[in-house]
């Protein structure tokens, strides 16, 4: 699966975020929607990202404890 992590200006809720400011996306180039035929794009909120790091380190650690006792 292709990914692109982005730095692009928010495509919504602009009065909210500012014109100015910058967000991060991640692009699945190849998961098209059916309604906008564009590539589906996430931006990832701060807890959201917390989350992935937190299971990252979680599966790191188990996976090297795993290896070391195999």
């Amino acid at each position: 699966m292709e990914l692109k992590i982005t730095k692009a200006k928010a495509e919504f809720n602009r009065s909210k975020l500012g014109d100015s400011k910058l967000c991060v996306f991640v692009e699945f180039p190849n998961c098209i929607s059916s309604t906008t035929n564009k590539s589906f794009k996430w931006m990832p909120t701060y807890s959201q990202l917390n989350q992935i790091k937190k299971s990252l380190e979680e599966i790191e650690k188990e996976s090297w404890e795993n290896e070391q006792t195999d």
